[in-house]
């Protein structure tokens, strides 16, 4: 069987598998969990990898799942990746009742996307022709919340990152992996795959640092004698009222954000605040500006505590690498061509390079970005969903569009990725120049830091 009619076959056991594939996303949008609880879901796609006859390996970074389909080499390795997680909205109309977790942010799709690679490569028995192997990742926590619950597990030994990819990277999950595809779901119907355009680096999304921050003072009655206390709710005030003031020096093309709120006020409304904690994400479009705003930030949260005679702990947390979106221009080519090869050409959209020298990236992170620092990865936007991402009014209206196409696309990749003795993959990875490598990627992250 020639490259086109074997080709073939592995887009059409894709769109054999469409009803299965829909099923997947529907079971895993109604069975929401928040990271690192993906517990049933994480079964849910044990189960059917082992169905398919792989061998799957289990509890990576708690809750993480990968099943390997091998060719006729190990090498190169395609990672495609699905995220676990839901975000907690609990006024979502189909968030879980007893969580409030729910998959607005379209992970769900992901999966099911993920989940019918698995199908189609096994169903079609294309490997068997193929030089490398693609592994199946089920990575957890994407969506960096419940930040005091997780320092409450990186404080009892069992995560160090916010992040699952990030996990994956630091127990050596991406040692064998040597290019990566992802995709994100869009809130839109009037495309069904965007995909990048132009050659070169251009705008990728923002990195950012985590920390937790307690104002420690003293409780006193607050209306009979205040002045006996150490108010901790005011130092906060003020801090916080510092780091908006700081605000200006931050450089426009740094596009730094600095947000946060607080988790504790206080006791009782009664007594002088004695303990404020505060949970914070410093956003930024490089390292050096990420560091540059957290010592401006830690400046202010200390001047407030100093203001009041009280003290403050700050706990600084790693969080997501800034991505550029530098990488393998073969890749993105790749990309393109498979999209105009398989779909309509009214289906899709192509963003357009950048050509100003000043380059805004969008403010959205991702831990996918740690992985786009250390390996080409590749990824594309979904339609199939509309109202307001991470909001109650999030919803998947055309289901083939957010479920099947987008296997299709990665399907087609990694065909012409390991076809021919998996030329295209390797001339990706010669070509690739990583911002940070495997081995020293922890290390990296222990310098930002500490500043």
């Amino acid at each position: 069987m020639d490259k086109v009619a074997l080709k073939r076959k592995l887009l059409d056991a894709v769109e054999a598998r469409a009803d299965d594939i829909i099923a997947a996303g529907d079971w895993i949008w109604c069975n929401p969990e928040a990271g690192f609880k993906e517990y049933k879901t994480a079964d849910y796609t044990t189960g059917i990898f082992r169905d398919l006859g792989l061998e799957v390996e289990e509890n990576i970074g708690l809750t993480g799942v990968q099943a390997k389909i091998n060719g006729r080499d190990d090498r190169p390795n395609i990672a495609v990746i699905g995220e676990l997680d839901a975000l907690l909205i609990p006024e979502h109309p189909e968030s879980d009742p007893d969580t409030g977790a729910v998959h607005s942010c379209g992970h769900n799709g992901q999966m099911a996307n993920m989940i019918g690679v698995a199908m189609a490569l096994v169903d079609s028995g294309v490997m068997e022709h193929l030089d490398g192997s693609v592994t199946c990742m089920a990575v957890p926590a994407e969506e960096p919340i419940e930040i005091e619950w997780r320092r409450e597990l990186y404080d009892e030994g069992k995560l160090f990152f916010l992040g699952g990819k990030q996990e994956f990277i630091k127990d050596g999950y991406f040692d064998d992996v040597d290019i990566s595809l992802a995709n994100h779901m869009a809130t839109n119907t009037e495309w069904k795959i965007a995909v990048r355009g132009g050659e070169g680096p251009q705008p990728g999304g923002v990195g950012f640092m985590g920390k937790m921050i307690s104002f420690k003072g003293a409780e006193a009655h607050s209306g009979a004698a205040p002045w006996n206390g150490v108010n901790a709710l005011n130092a906060a005030n003020i801090a916080m009222s510092a780091i908006d003031a700081q605000r200006d020096t931050f450089k426009d093309t740094d596009a730094v954000r600095v947000h946060y709120f607080i988790t504790k006020g206080g006791d009782a409304v009664n007594i002088v605040p004695s303990e404020v904690r505060l949970e914070m994400m410093i956003r930024a479009a490089s390292v050096e500006a990420i560091k540059d705003a957290s010592m401006k930030v830690d400046r202010a949260l200390r001047g407030g505590a100093i203001a009041l005679g009280a003290e403050v702990e700050i706990s600084n947390i790693p969080g997501y690498l800034p991505s550029q979106m530098q990488g393998s221009d073969t890749l993105w080519r790749n990309m393109r061509d498979n999209a105009f090869e398989i779909f309509d050409e009214e289906d899709l959209v192509v963003g357009t390079a950048d050509p100003s020298p000043i380059r805004t990236p969008h403010g959205a992170v991702s831990d996918i970005n740690d992985v786009a620092n250390i390996m080409p990865k590749a990824s594309f936007g979904v339609g199939g969903a509309t109202g307001v991402g991470h909001s109650r009014s999030y919803s998947i209206v055309d289901k083939y569009v957010a479920y099947v196409m987008p296997v299709k696309l990665y399907a087609g990749m990694v065909f012409d990725l390991l076809w021919d003795g998996a030329k295209l993959a390797r001339q990706v990875t010669e070509e690739y120049e990583p911002q940070v490598t495997k081995s020293g990627y922890m290390a990296y992250w222990k310098d930002i830091l500490e500043g």
